[in-house]
């Protein structure tokens, strides 16, 4: 994020055997799509959370053992350390931050105006093995050193800290980044200072030629960090910034085939993955106020997914890393704070963000962020990016309840896919199915109309009793927690699963 803080039918496990789902016609309902959608077998970090270096919430404390449990209860397997444009400011070493200083010189690490931080490394990497997550950590590329980022690797080989993923800088293609390499080679940019905007290369020298000169030197120096960063573990899955076009209201980046075309073809023999960070919208506030989009558009935003997906897809093969993972490293419903996360729509979004990405291929979602700077009460009056509160005792917020469902889902090793629908509905309902690695089926559900239910119903799939759960902006409380839970069978399915509206249904085998 630019903020500092961060910024058919489809094959089922019933009895032990496969059978066929189908969605059966019903009044007002089109036939479904009989083409088999691609199933995707997930990774062990799919389900990710964002937690930076500042965040004494979950340093220490009974704070820290009730979001351990909350994050384990979702199944969330993989934690990102770095802290957005924070990752870019901080020295692992010492544990200290440079944001206050007044540039970002490497001796200011060491000096009065540097911050120590509550979540070191170490203690990050404990609570993250503690609940079962592999780490994904952003390297300090634009005030950092490749011998730093080599010490880190080799630091966290050492002591089994489970890194699964490793990132050069944050976001390094915008102004906003700490980019001290840009007055070093090949560049060597005269007048560059990292904490004046006005000398970034975007600004003096106009987006086209300025984005030209950023990306040359990203590519030239991270290559440095890689190779420093192999040497001390060769294993290690490396992986660089991805910048999208104009489609992604609150991620575009200006002249972002540029970036990406330079990064992805010159840093190509070492590259693992890129790093997406998804914010579909870029607004603040409420939905609906002003100019502002309906709950229902920053619903179905998620729409856009699988189209982005295949379009990431394509530019990676097209510079020789279309083998390299997709890893969705920020996401959320924009990059700056909504009421979404006190209200229905953000665990709709939550869980269809997760399933979307996941389905379409990517091999993680990290959603940001953990818990933010403004909600720190004990009701939603401050809404703010975070799945939690940064109360003393931490509550969910929306969001929470979209990744508690989807996490059901989600789970490392289940073979995950769409629920193909006809078009009557697939402008509305979004439908996954995950075979888990037990052979368990679930199924979830999202019906993203605001206002009309939807009717569907399964063929002779998820036989037997079921459990249902249902969540839906009716029993919207202030943190959106509340879901209903049922018992049901197949039989009951078959003749008809209404969705209400603006709801989530998982059904559970």
């Amino acid at each position: 994020m630019t903020s500092m803080w961060k910024r058919g039918r489809v094959l089922v496990t019933v009895g032990g055997s496969l059978a066929a789902l189908a969605f059966v016609a019903v009044p007002g309902m089109a036939t479904a799509a009989t083409a088999a959608p691609a199933t995707v077998k997930l990774s062990t970090g799919a389900l990710g959370m964002n937690i930076p270096p500042w965040n004494s919430l979950y340093a220490s404390g009974g704070s820290s053992n009730t979001l351990q449990s909350l994050l384990k209860n979702a199944h969330v397997t993989q934690i990102h350390y770095g802290g957005g444009q924070y990752a870019d400011d901080y020295d692992w070493q010492t544990n200290t931050s440079i944001t206050a200083c007044p540039t970002t010189a490497l001796s200011e690490y060491k000096a009065k105006c540097a911050s120590s931080n509550a979540l070191p490394f170490s203690i990050f990497s404990q609570k993250a093995r503690a609940i079962g997550a592999q780490s994904f950590v952003t390297v300090n590329y634009g005030s950092g050193t490749p011998a730093e980022a080599a010490a880190e690797v080799k630091a966290a080989k050492k002591s089994g800290q489970q890194v699964g993923l490793w990132e050069i800088g944050n976001e390094n293609y915008g102004c906003w980044e700490a980019n001290n390499w840009l007055a070093d080679a090949p560049e060597d940019f005269k007048g560059y200072r990292p904490t004046v905007d006005a000398t970034c290369p975007m600004v003096k020298d106009g987006t086209d030629a300025g984005m030209t000169i950023v990306a040359k030197s990203y590519a030239a120096n991270a290559a440095k960090f890689m190779s420093a960063m192999k040497a001390a573990n060769p294993s290690a899955v490396l992986g660089v910034p991805y910048a999208f076009d104009s489609s992604v209201g609150g991620a575009s980046v200006a002249d972002n085939t540029e970036w990406d075309n330079a990064v992805l073809s010159g840093d190509k023999k070492y590259i693992g993955f890129v790093d997406l960070h998804w914010y579909p919208l870029s607004y603040g506030g409420s939905t609906g106020a002003g100019a502002n989009p309906t709950a229902q558009t920053v619903i179905q935003t998620v729409l856009q997914i699988p189209a982005e997906y295949a379009a990431v897809k394509a530019e990676m093969a097209s510079q020789g890393v279309g083998g390299a993972k997709v890893v969705v490293g920020e996401t959320g419903v924009s990059y700056l704070a909504t009421n979404t996360s006190c209200t229905a729509v953000g665990a709709l979004f939550s869980a269809g963000d997760a399933l979307q990405w996941l389905s379409s291929g990517a091999s993680a979602v990290d959603w940001w962020t953990m818990n933010g700077q403004g909600n720190t009460g004990t009701t939603c009056s401050k809404p703010d990016e975070g799945m939690f509160t940064s109360n003393k005792k931490p509550v969910p917020d929306a969001y929470y309840t979209g990744y508690l469902l989807a996490g059901d889902l989600a789970q490392p090793g289940a073979k995950l896919s769409k629920i193909n629908l006809p078009a009557a509905v697939s402008g509305s309902v979004l439908a996954y199915q995950s075979i888990l690695a037990s052979g368990k089926t679930q199924v979830l559900l999202i019906n993203t109309s605001t206002t009309a239910a939807q009717t569907v119903t399964f063929g002779s799939a998820l036989g037997g009793k079921l459990t249902k759960v249902t969540y839906k902006a009716s029993n919207q409380n202030s943190f959106g927690t509340k879901t209903t839970s049922a018992s049901t069978t197949a039989a009951a399915v078959k003749a008809g699963l209404v969705l209400p509206a603006e709801s989530i249904t998982l059904l559970k085998a």
